[in-house]
């Protein structure tokens, strides 16, 4: 079949060109870049998202136990702990207290790090390293850290309700002798994998100034998405599995799987910024 051989001929040449460019363009140090700002700089925005997260759940009991129950399960915590962390969430001090929005402050300037080293690296794969002025920058990281922060919330509240949909599952198939198709799928991959994808199309679409258009932005969301799910599905696997760094590192190992899922993330998307860059230059040339 000379179609078929000449389709994965031309695709294996874009793909030579993709990390072609990506060695060219030094890809792995804007990946080390975000990684670093990154384990330094989103510390205050999870610190500000879980004084929201425990506002709310000391005002809901119901939600604050369905929480606690999802945590002491994910880790296995005994009774005492159990009492521990829900003591923990009803003393955290309101957002909007002095101590709460000191931590926004940090939270709007140090996580501004990440977002602003994401913009270099479009603006060095997209415009010719050509970036925004100092101000506008910093306003369109700090836009960048507040739809971040957003994200954090929707993904606990995601996490709570496939907890819920778990136990509901569970009831079900026990009254009806047969278990309901996955909510947990729906819920830990479906939704997920989704929300990165309108997030990743989203950045390649609007923050460079040569914007490309829609046809390669959804192409490169659509990678970057499949290549983040990649990276966390492939990721927990081998951690959990062939390499269970628990076993040497103990507490720390948590760090460490940290690092290695931002910087592998940072490579899928600037690899696939690369790839939507292409995709855009070749549509340009047909029209």
């Amino acid at each position: 079949m000379p179609g078929f051989g000449a389709l994965v001929r031309g695709l294996a040449g874009f793909v030579r060109e993709v990390l072609s460019r990506y060695g060219r363009l030094g890809g792995s140090q804007f990946a080390a870049a975000i990684s670093y700002r990154a384990l330094f700089s989103l510390v205050p925005l999870a610190t500000f998202a879980a004084t929201i997260l425990a506002q709310f759940l000391s005002s809901s009991r119901p939600e604050r136990r369905d929480f606690v129950s999802a945590v002491v399960d994910q880790f296995e915590l005994s009774a005492k702990g159990a009492a521990k962390l829900d003591a923990l969430i009803t003393s955290v001090p309101s957002p909007w207290s002095p101590a709460g929005l000191l931590a926004l402050g940090l939270a709007l300037w140090g996580a501004t790090g990440v977002m602003n080293s994401m913009q270099k690296t479009l603006a060095v794969v997209f415009d010719r390293g050509v970036s925004r002025g100092l101000i506008r920058g910093r306003l369109v990281s700090a836009l960048l850290v507040l739809g971040a922060l957003a994200l954090i919330l929707l993904a606990a509240a995601v996490s709570m309700l496939e907890n819920v949909a778990r136990k509901t599952s569970a009831n079900v198939g026990e009254a009806l002798g047969w278990q309901p198709p996955g909510f947990g799928i729906l819920l830990g991959v479906v939704v997920p994998a989704a929300l990165a994808f309108v997030v990743f199309v989203l950045l390649y679409r609007y923050l460079p100034h040569n914007r490309p258009g829609w046809r390669a932005a959804l192409l490169g969301g659509t990678a970057a998405a499949l290549g983040y799910q990649a990276v966390q599905v492939g990721l927990g696997w081998y951690l959990s599995g062939p390499a269970d760094f628990t076993q040497v590192y103990g507490s720390a190992s948590a760090i460490f799987a940290f690092l290695v899922s931002v910087y592998l993330s940072a490579s899928a998307f600037v690899i696939c910024a690369i790839l939507t860059c292409l995709l855009e230059e070749r549509d340009a040339a047909r029209r």
